[in-house]
């Protein structure tokens, strides 16, 4: 379908919490700013995200708003009845933002503060789109769905008039970023990541892996986290080895990824992306302490593709964890079925597909 580029003047995005909701905006607010000469484009996020000194960093936006706004917890407490309050708190700020911007379309990318800056928005009859990164919709996602203009998907989990999926743009960026860079590593590297936060049990396990890694002349690194490395630091001064390198955080994941020829990680929208943008032989571990048990249906999205393998925390132990990664390493059909799928599965035009879905509504 051909769309029709009617230019956007004003444009509002909104999320936040963490920075899974924001990583994919950058590379649709590059985009935008390119075809659009002189758009005009602003930010609503939370006081308290991740996600304000990164905006700051980008100087991408006109104007930057940060509402104090919060989640629920799963039993019954005032903290709840304070959410609810912020709620309608952030309504009444959020419909004065707007009107002093005027946007043309909102555009909300997840985490709580979207749902009062988009019912505010919707209220006032400006145009509205939300995009859900994961295989499930988020509490704030599934109460908007039906008032909005448009949805937009990363993976195929609802079809209906105003459903259209796009992929997630952080594949197109990270692709086109490195795409120049791709080749299938390969001396035995291998890297192992359980998100920002760290993960106990995959820290402990490969660390108590250490020697068997270097009798087969495996190459880890390892990204604890930084809290666990905190609190395991004098172990990890310990294992200092050429062959088993340990960092607490590392700001830009993907350059890390290129020289990997496995990767062990847990299943949040933005490294599932990096990880496909990549074309990366990957074991899932997916947490299973989230909201829905969103990570572990991002992974099966990919695995019952036959483009990852997966392990449940539940069912992981040192032997499984040190054969997988084995034999993800070393069985050389398996890769190349894996790298395959990966190429058809990952949508590197999801960026494209998303500003366009934009400029059909504009048509509207």
């Amino acid at each position: 379908m051909k769309i029709i580029k009617k230019l956007i003047k004003k444009i509002v995005f909104v999320g936040g919490g963490t920075l899974g909701h924001i990583f994919p905006m950058v590379p649709v607010v590059k985009m935008l700013k390119e075809e659009n000469p002189g758009i005009d484009i602003n930010f609503i996020g939370t006081k308290n995200g991740l996600e304000k000194d990164f905006i700051e960093s980008t100087h991408l936006f006109n104007k930057t708003y940060y509402l104090d706004a919060q989640g629920f917890r799963r039993s019954f407490s005032l903290y709840n009845l304070k959410t609810i309050l912020k709620y309608f708190i952030n309504r009444y700020q959020s419909k004065k933002i707007l009107k002093e911007l005027k946007p043309e379309i909102v555009v909300g990318m997840g985490g709580y503060v979207t749902g009062s800056v988009l019912k505010s928005a919707y209220r006032m009859r400006i145009k509205t789109v939300i995009h859900e990164q994961n295989s499930v919709f988020g509490f704030t996602n599934r109460l908007l769905k039906k008032d909005v203009d448009l949805v937009l998907l990363s993976y195929d989990i609802e079809k209906n008039e105003k459903t259209y999926l796009v992929g997630n743009p952080r594949i197109s960026e990270i692709y086109h970023k490195y795409k120049h860079r791709l080749f299938d590593v390969m001396e035995r590297n291998v890297l192992i990541v359980g998100g920002s936060r760290g993960a106990t049990k995959i820290n402990d396990l490969v660390i108590g892996l250490k020697e068997r890694f270097e009798k087969e002349k495996i190459k880890v690194m390892l990204i604890t986290g930084n809290k666990y490395y905190k609190d395991n630091v004098t172990k990890i001064n310990n294992l200092k080895s050429d062959l088993f390198i340990v960092k607490s955080f590392v700001k830009d994941l993907a350059t890390f990824l290129l020289n990997a020829r496995v990767v062990v990680t847990r299943c949040g929208a933005t490294t599932i992306s990096e990880v496909m943008a990549l074309r990366k032989v990957c074991l899932f571990i997916p947490s299973p302490n989230v909201t829905n048990n969103h990570q572990e249906k991002n992974a099966l999205e990919i695995v019952e593709r036959e483009g990852a393998l997966m392990i449940r925390e539940s069912e992981l132990t040192k032997d499984t964890l040190f054969e997988n990664i084995v034999n993800l390493l070393d069985n050389e059909p398996l890769r190349k079925k894996i790298i395959t799928n990966i190429n058809l599965l990952s949508d590197v035009n999801a960026c494209r597909k998303f500003v366009d879905r934009l400029y059909e509504l504009m048509n509207r």
